[in-house]
């Protein structure tokens, strides 16, 4: 009952408020990044970016190159340009040039990155691990699987938003 399907349209009840809930903590996540990063000259495609390189540099598939980086934010070489030119300058990313191919180029965040990635969010992260202070352990393994399944979700329908 309430489950959404092809036949039945979206969820109702219990399942409509979830999807609600999910819909308030995506625009907020993204409302609260755009005003962190406007507090430190950052637009939200800069902090897009930086979090990309991040997640690359965690998962040890860093560095990434430029053309990697454009594809994962969806942006045009120039726009690529001019947003590397911007972190470059603000002193959040560096570029640099492989020691055996110089055409590739290879891209690095900076120490002032991670230091204005905990200014802005390390507060945030302090308040949400107090938050899950009130689950236990099995509820917490519940809510992971259940944002997994959110993103496996988002992740399958990405293509079809690309078609007219």
């Amino acid at each position: 009952m309430g489950r959404m399907s092809a036949q039945h349209g979206p969820p109702e009840g219990d399942r409509a408020d979830v999807v609600r809930q999910l819909r308030d903590l995506s625009e907020r996540s993204t409302r609260y990044a755009e005003r962190a990063g406007a507090a430190h000259g950052l637009h939200r495609s800069d902090l897009t970016a930086l979090s990309v390189l991040a997640r690359a540099h965690e998962d040890g598939q860093a560095p990434l190159t430029p053309g990697v980086l454009a594809r994962a934010l969806a942006l045009s070489p120039s726009a690529t340009t001019t947003l590397l030119d911007r972190l470059e300058r603000s002193g959040h990313v560096e570029r640099s040039h492989d020691e055996v191919d110089r055409r590739r180029v290879s891209l690095a965040m900076t120490r002032s990155a991670g230091e204005a990635a905990r200014s802005m969010f390390g507060p945030m992260a302090a308040s949400m691990d107090a938050a899950m202070d009130q689950f236990d352990d099995e509820e917490l393994a519940v809510v992971r699987r259940f944002l997994g399944a959110m993103i496996d979700v988002i992740d399958a329908q990405e293509p079809r938003a690309q078609d007219p």
